[in-house]
């Protein structure tokens, strides 16, 4: 699963595979946050907490999640942000919007950026509660890659 054309993994629970696909699909199409014109999801690469590989796929995505997170931090700080104080005094414009970014990143909306999205929870990571149902009950959850085409639009994305 681990292609350079899957932007997103999501995490959902369902019955069976063609469950989980159709929730994916149905969250892509009614989410206010992000709008591709077209996606794709290929049967094959989707696995339920069985597969040996889920793990892994999940543990990277969300390390993805946090790399992203962290690079935010970053540049918030080459705009000279140095604490939290700093930020009443931030300037509207690209400083903003990068905080406003991180901050959807933290709170858990999707966004282009998203590597790993749990619809469980909402959220960019995974809990230790869902962690161990995952681990009781396997079969239940699965990690459904997508690929999307050309971005309609996007509620945050800061563009330099």
């Amino acid at each position: 699963m681990s292609s350079e054309s899957i932007k997103h993994i999501f995490l959902i629970r369902a019955a069976n595979q063609e469950q989980a696909q159709h929730k994916v699909v149905h969250f892509l199409e009614h989410t206010e946050l992000i709008r591709y014109e077209a996606t794709t999801i290929h049967a094959a690469s989707i696995m339920d907490g069985d597969n040996p590989a889920f793990w892994p796929e999940l543990d990277q995505g969300v390390a993805s999640n946090r790399t992203f997170a962290k690079g935010l931090i970053v540049e918030l700080q080459e705009t000279g942000v140095s604490s939290l104080a700093d930020l009443q005094n931030l300037p509207q414009g690209y400083p903003s919007k990068v905080l406003h970014t991180l901050s959807h990143i933290l709170d858990g909306f999707i966004g282009v950026d998203s590597a790993f999205y749990n619809l469980l929870e909402d959220s960019h990571w995974l809990s230790a509660t869902l962690r161990d149902a995952i681990s009781k009950a396997p079969g239940e959850f699965w990690l459904v890659p997508v690929v999307p085409g050309r971005l309609q639009y996007s509620v945050f994305h800061p563009s330099p």
